[in-house]
């Protein structure tokens, strides 16, 4: 009855130390909060894509094109003023 009784203990020491381990590994894992800032730095990269190479005329791009242009303009009435 003593063997019994004793291995009922250590069969059930077993499993609940098997089951808090498998809780504590799944409370430790951050698989989720890894892809959450995933994708929080694709939204990021995607809005500033948006923002240098974006089709309307306020876009990054755009506006340094017509800066240059701006310049370049200048830049060729300067000298054929000089000659």
């Amino acid at each position: 009855m003593k063997d019994t009784i004793l291995y009922g203990i250590v069969c059930g020491y077993d499993f609940a130390c098997v089951n808090i381990n498998k809780l504590k590994e799944r409370i430790s894992k951050e698989d989720g909060v890894t892809a959450i800032e995933y994708a929080v730095i694709a939204v990021a990269i995607s809005a500033m894509l948006l923002a240098v190479f974006g089709s309307d005329e306020s876009s990054f791009i755009s506006v340094i094109t017509e800066k240059f242009k701006t310049l370049s303009e200048n830049i060729k009435g300067t000298v054929s003023n000089k000659t």
